[in-house]
């Protein structure tokens, strides 16, 4: 009489290792598109439009809030600050915390924070006369 039982525990052995390394595939792709989605969600997260921006000094015991001017961000990845006589144009990019990097214009080299508050940002560049700039989206 013929013997099955060591067919039987390989058998039993390889469908063990396939429905693992089926696991694991779907899990790390699973994550990969997790990852993927991160970054276009945080392109997307980004209001595109005008934000007007402030500055605060801290005068006998009280801040005083003062008017920065704007800017516009564009889907393009195109900004235009309005802060002078002529308007300056540059580029941004949103990295995956929704943060926005600023290159070119008056803003070259500098970040626009994302606070905990929607639509609103902490900005700081290389040129800035103040420590930052509190900036909201108006339209």
């Amino acid at each position: 009489m013929i013997s099955f039982k060591p067919l039987k525990n390989q058998m039993i052995a390889i469908a063990t290792v396939a429905f693992f390394v089926t696991i694991l595939s779907v899990n790390f792709t699973s994550s990969a598109q997790k990852i993927n989605a991160g970054n276009t969600a945080a392109q997307n997260s980004v209001a595109y439009g005008k934000y007007s921006c402030t500055a605060s000094k801290y005068v006998n015991g009280s801040y005083e809030f003062i008017p920065r001017g704007s800017f516009t961000i564009n889907k393009n990845g195109k900004y235009v600050y309005y802060g002078f006589e002529k308007p300056s144009s540059g580029t941004f990019v949103v990295d995956k915390q929704g943060n926005l990097l600023f290159k070119g214009g008056y803003f070259d080299g500098g970040k626009a924070e994302k606070t905990d508050r929607p639509n609103k940002f902490f900005l700081v560049f290389p040129t800035i006369p103040d420590n930052r700039w509190t900036c909201s989206l108006i339209n």
